[in-house]
């Protein structure tokens, strides 16, 4: 990139072309009339800046215009292609990441287990390098493709500095490798780290046609607990980054960790079989049995797992409502391993919360296992977005 000197016709071009490219990103396709009416610019200036804009690839010729009488115009719209971004989730056990474009629509998804725990922290992040650039291997793009990248984090993030404190468990150690700072160096595109469930909570956001004033929490239910909250379109991460760490909350039976967590479910799940069983033989005592396995009995109607299921709901329930007397939020999307089958917890918790002064409206997470990434991929697109804008002055792409 080259830095241009202020007031220079290159400098006036740029400008231009960045007014028309802004116009596109945030109107759609349109002509060059109605860049030219919207703008301001004439048009033999329009048509020469889109000739340029076309030339590097950041817009794209598509279709004509709905004209009535004489030669039908044809549109001009955001080549969302000309650019990609990275969104990925480093969780405990899996690295999940995906290829996007500029629309945050996904070109290619990848799944691969973490980098072992017994690596060094140079080891690490070349292994997490590695992995990165396979993606763009595999996409057959380089580095000169990708405008931003962004990693959701099983910890607290602090806004204010990108230092990573409380990580799960597999990845307690990797503090100093995860922080912003030191990912950035990494990477040659701009970075952003946020937390893992705060990123969820906005993929659920965006797909879930809330009003602007809105508010959704995101209650994440798997191996551990954690909520993120959005209010009014924009995350809300609290003091440090700490909004929405909801482990430690106390349940009439215990922490809200121990008691929600698969390992709480699979205890309460052993706990029920021995007071209903003792020592007779169980499908459900067989040795392994899963979270996966005792919600499939349920769904099949067998007894004992269905006793398992309105127990663990009565607890869920006790959490909701805990939360909601606090946060009030309008929706709580349910979300993790445990808490993204849906058609088994909705309608309990429904009927369990019947009466509740602050009820919310309830729902299940519907991207699965790739509501981190989706929410990475969003926070990148908007960085990639913001750097482009923030450099329209000075810089030529």
């Amino acid at each position: 990139m080259k830095i241009q000197t202020a007031g220079t016709p290159k400098v006036m071009r740029n400008l231009n072309e960045f007014l028309i490219l802004d116009r596109m990103i945030a109107g759609g396709p349109q002509s060059r009339a109605e860049l030219s009416r919207y703008t301001g610019l004439s048009k033999p200036t329009v048509s020469s800046a889109i000739a340029h804009l076309l030339e590097r690839g950041l817009v794209r010729e598509t279709g004509s215009a709905g004209n009535v009488q004489g030669r039908k115009a044809t549109l001009v719209e955001f080549n969302p292609k000309c650019f990609y971004i990275i969104g990925a989730e480093l969780g405990g056990s899996r690295l999940r990441m995906a290829l996007a474009d500029m629309n945050g629509q996904i070109c290619h998804y990848k799944q691969l287990p973490m980098p072992e725990d017994s690596l060094t922290e140079s080891a690490f992040q070349e292994c997490l390098v590695q992995n990165i650039e396979g993606l763009l291997a595999d996409s057959g793009l380089s580095w000169e493709k990708i405008s931003a990248a962004a990693f959701g984090i099983p910890g607290v993030v602090d806004p204010a500095d990108g230092v990573v404190s409380e990580l799960v468990a597999p990845l307690r150690g990797r503090e100093a490798a995860l922080r912003m700072a030191n990912l950035a160096q990494l990477f040659p595109v701009p970075v952003m780290t946020e937390n893992d469930v705060n990123l969820a909570a906005l993929a659920e956001y965006a797909s879930s046609g809330l009003a602007a004033s809105g508010s959704l929490l995101y209650f994440s239910i798997g191996e551990g607990t954690g909520g993120g909250l959005i209010i009014h379109g924009e995350i809300y991460r609290g003091l440090g980054g700490g909004a929405g760490e909801l482990a430690n909350l106390m349940l009439s039976a215990g922490r809200l960790e121990d008691m929600l967590s698969v390992d709480g479910f699979l205890k309460l799940a052993a706990r029920m079989v021995r007071e209903h069983h003792g020592d007779a033989e169980h499908v459900l005592s067989a040795p392994g049995v899963t979270a996966e396995f005792i919600l499939d009995e349920v769904r099949r109607g067998e007894p004992l797992a269905l006793m398992i299921i309105e127990a663990y709901c009565s607890l869920l329930a006790e959490a909701l409502g805990s939360i909601c007397m606090v946060m009030a939020p309008d929706t709580v999307v349910l979300g993790g391993g445990l808490g993204s089958h849906g058609d088994v917890l909705l309608h309990r918790l429904e009927a369990k919360l019947d009466g509740q002064r602050r009820k919310p409206r309830l729902s299940a997470s519907g991207h699965r296992d790739k509501d981190v990434v989706l929410g990475a991929v969003q926070v990148a697109v908007q960085s990639a977005f913001r750097h482009m804008r923030n450099h329209r002055n000075n810089i030529s792409l």
